[in-house]
């Protein structure tokens, strides 16, 4: 009796959990179910100029999350497009730029206001094959953008991405006659606008580690650069190893048995001196092997400290740039967006009698 009494109490919660089974919702089993361990997605936000563009972004993340579809960075498009240096369509770059995040799919899309209602774009990159894998528009009505409503319309925004759900039946309006506009209508401008919001700074968590080594790596080449620029120029200039070696060569010159091949140490440009052809015949020989051999030493080292002057300024202008991204996140704001709006950019460039020149551009 025992052993047939735990066999049927042993059918019956089998039971139970196959009508369990059956009755979840397909919504239910794809909101419990994990994403492919392969299929790393990094949401990217929206862009826009609209007033729920935050809300929106921080619901549908929200929702990727639940999914497991979401790899957790917090990296927006605008610095993916600052970093990267990508024009607003370029989607070559922006596949360059999730290759370097580790990511297989990039989500990202724009919010626009059109009168009361807010049209939406969603689109989903593949990384490896730079292509679009879908790409969907939606007018919302302000009215499902509520804090009530946000989370289902995120929802039903992934769905339709993924192509989980088709999209909703729009609503035919009453008709109404309207006059016929005086004029030519305007068209919706492409042009990406971004949020004047106030830039956000300081420490936060998570912070992307790429930011970490983009940091690492630039300051390590900006010190490595000036390292050597500083070192060069000391070697080369008046009382550098460079310059004592001419001048060694040159008095050497009057103490060899060689005729001819005398140089002033003092003189004007021992250099140009001891660089003379004196045979027409033989191109190839020069008034004072030793100290020209001097001379091209000194000059070569000329030219490593101008490419390590010139290294310094561009590196430190990238070591700022990672400094400052590493500092500035985006709190429902388009903080790293202006920059990008604004064209912050530094620069340098060696000048003819050796010096550097560094500039920097901003639009307002």
């Amino acid at each position: 009796m025992r052993r047939l009494a735990t066999r049927l109490t042993a059918s019956v919660t089998s039971a139970a959990l196959g009508l369990g089974l059956l009755v979840v919702t397909p919504r239910d089993v794809l909101a419990s179910a994990p994403a492919d361990q392969d299929q790393q997605t990094t949401f990217l936000g929206l862009e826009g100029d609209a007033d729920q563009v935050g809300a929106l972004s921080d619901a549908i993340r929200w929702d990727l999350n639940q999914r497991g579809m979401d790899d957790g960075s917090t990296m927006t498009l605008a610095e993916l497009k600052l970093t990267m240096g990508c024009a607003d369509d370029d989607l070559n770059c922006f596949a360059q730029g999730g290759q370097t995040l580790g990511s297989s799919q990039l989500v990202f899309g724009s919010v626009t206001k059109q009168g009361d209602d807010y049209f939406v774009v969603l689109q989903a990159l593949d990384v490896e094959g730079s292509e679009l894998v879908n790409r969907i528009e939606r007018t919302v009505p302000s009215a499902e953008l509520d804090e009530a409503e946000l989370g289902k319309t995120a929802a039903s925004l992934v769905d339709e991405l993924y192509g989980l759900a088709p999209p909703p039946e729009p609503e035919e309006p009453d008709p109404v006659v309207t006059a016929e506009p005086e004029g030519p209508s305007e068209e919706p401008s492409d042009e990406v606008q971004y949020d004047d919001g106030p830039l956000v700074w300081g420490p936060y968590k998570p912070r992307p580690g790429w930011k970490y080594a983009g940091l690492g790596i630039s300051a390590g080449l900006m010190l490595g650069s000036l390292g050597t620029a500083i070192a060069t120029t000391i070697m080369t200039g008046e009382n550098g190893s460079a310059t004592k070696d001419i001048k060694s060569a040159a008095e050497d010159s009057f103490d060899d048995e060689k005729t001819g091949n005398d140089i002033d140490p003092d003189g004007p440009d021992p250099c140009a001196a001891a660089d003379v052809r004196p045979d027409p015949d033989r191109p190839n020989e020069v008034a004072n092997a030793a100290v020209t051999q001097a001379c091209i030493k000194a000059d070569n080292l000329k030219t490593v400290a101008t490419i390590g002057w010139i290294g310094t300024g561009v590196f430190a202008a990238t070591t700022i740039l990672f400094t400052t991204l590493l500092f500035v996140h985006r709190d429902k704001s388009q903080a790293a967006a202006k920059l990008h709006r604004h064209r912050v950019g530094l620069g340098g460039a060696p000048t003819r009698d050796g010096g550097v020149v560094f500039g920097g551009t901003f639009s307002f």
